[in-house]
């Protein structure tokens, strides 16, 4: 009976101190210093009336301030309603939303088994991906064959779109190929290999400042490669494990060049863990980190029967550095999604030189290829002196002669009123020669 009453006493003291923490940490509830002062028993009794309509909403509708709390637990929630067990098994799904842009915001991919077998598999794997301010889709699709028990090998092919949220504009695509390496050489050691190359099939060309200067976006060439080797097992306490990286993604105004490495060590049962990487990237640097963990497993009901209700994680015994290779055959593709786009901008240029009483000019009108164009001239107004022609990439170049005098000069593609640069030139009248006096 006495074990009872102390078993009583407990859980109401328990559930005592979660009420206390719930209204604690509502946000207005004052802290617990205050409450030696009378009028803050009024802002307690109000503070706890809103907890309570928190609890039980009226039916008044109220606006959330922070919907992407909601979404993304909501949807899987009723996702695992409908859906079988072997479909969420191979979903991936993320919502949310983006109160910055006013946008709704979607991650996903899945993974379909075109064709199964004991040791080799056929897969197809779309993926979507929409942020506050890009838009992608991508499809993938691949082979995967176990060579031996203990080794497998892949190849896949991809293709990507992207472009600017909010904009009906051409996509940016996308290809690429990589290939996949798994291998469990013994003593519970593994190693995972994946290399990825990517080629820009498209470019995107959009001209601004009234047709002046051209914008060209594209996505990066580039390759990327990752290596995760856990070290043969030389104690039955510590698992070591090795992680490296190295990426180069190029285009015109883009160069992202940098490797990563690190060295994890961690007890078996889980419960210390520490990590030494060092990192370089083009854009952000040279870093190095160190940390370490502790993990902890609490159980009620040691802490109830007044024993330490802290543990490691896992035993040793639990083996859990091994794993079926067969697993590898049903496994998403390592791979760089959302490549940064390459930007460059170029201007109509002209150029100009006098030689005696000749112009000879040169410049280019890009995105104008094999198309005509009028040479002016102006003391005022502006005149058509001729015509000339661009080549494949937009680039002209011609003379002309023109009296003495100072003139602007210019270029002028009528069908589109594109103007290129206004240079001005001076030619200069000749000298008569001066006789020669013996």
């Amino acid at each position: 009976m006495c074990k009872r009453l102390n078993l009583f006493i407990k859980l109401g003291f328990l559930f005592s101190m979660s009420v206390l923490l719930i209204l604690w940490n509502k946000p207005g509830i004052p802290a617990p210093n205050s409450f030696a002062y009378p009028n803050k028993f009024i802002e307690l009794n109000k503070a706890h009336a809103e907890f309570m309509n928190n609890l039980f909403p009226a039916k008044t509708h109220r606006q959330s301030d922070t919907p992407e709390l909601y979404i993304d637990p909501t949807l899987k929630q009723g996702l695992n309603l409908i859906l079988p067990a072997n479909v969420q098994k191979n979903l991936t799904l993320d919502t949310g939303y983006d109160r910055w842009e006013g946008l709704p915001t979607l991650s996903g991919d899945y993974l379909f088994l075109l064709k199964s077998w004991s040791d080799k598999s056929l897969f197809f794997s779309p993926r979507v991906s929409l942020t506050g301010s890009r838009e992608g889709f991508s499809m993938t699709g691949g082979f995967r064959q176990l060579l031996t028990a203990e080794t497998m090998l892949g190849f896949y092919g991809f293709h990507d779109w992207v472009r600017p949220r909010r904009t009906k504009g051409e996509y940016l695509k996308e290809a690429g190929v990589g290939m996949e390496f798994s291998a469990l050489p013994g003593h519970y050691s593994d190693l995972t290999v994946s290399l990825n190359a990517y080629f820009p099939i498209n470019e995107r060309r959009m001209l601004k400042n009234e047709g002046n200067v051209l914008v060209r976006e594209m996505l990066p060439t580039g390759a990327d490669a990752k290596i995760g080797l856990q070290l043969p097992a030389v104690t039955k306490y510590l698992d070591m494990r090795l992680d490296g990286e190295v990426h180069s993604y190029r285009a015109e105004s883009t160069n992202l060049t940098g490797y990563r490495a690190g060295f994890t060590v961690r007890t078996r049962n889980g419960m210390l863990s520490a990590v030494a990487e060092t990192s370089k990237d083009s854009r952000f640097g040279e870093n190095h980190k160190v940390e370490g963990n502790i993990s902890l497993a609490f159980d009620w009901v040691d802490l109830l029967d007044g024993k330490n209700p802290f543990s490691a994680p896992y035993k040793p015994s639990d083996m859990r550095y091994s794993r079926n290779m067969r697993d590898s055959l049903y496994g998403r593709v390592t791979r760089k999604h959302d490549l940064p786009a390459g930007k460059s901008e170029s201007k109509t240029i002209l150029m100009a030189e006098v030689r005696d009483n000749t112009v000879h000019f040169n410049g280019g009108f890009p995105h104008l290829s094999n198309a005509w164009v009028t040479v002016q001239t102006s003391q005022s107004p502006w005149e058509d002196c001729m015509d000339v022609l661009t080549d494949s990439s937009g680039s002209y170049t011609g003379k002309l002669d023109l009296l003495p005098g100072a003139y602007r000069i210019r270029l002028i593609h009528k069908p589109t009123g594109r103007i290129s640069d206004v240079k001005t030139v001076t030619i200069e009248e000749k000298k008569p020669e001066q006789e020669i006096i013996r």
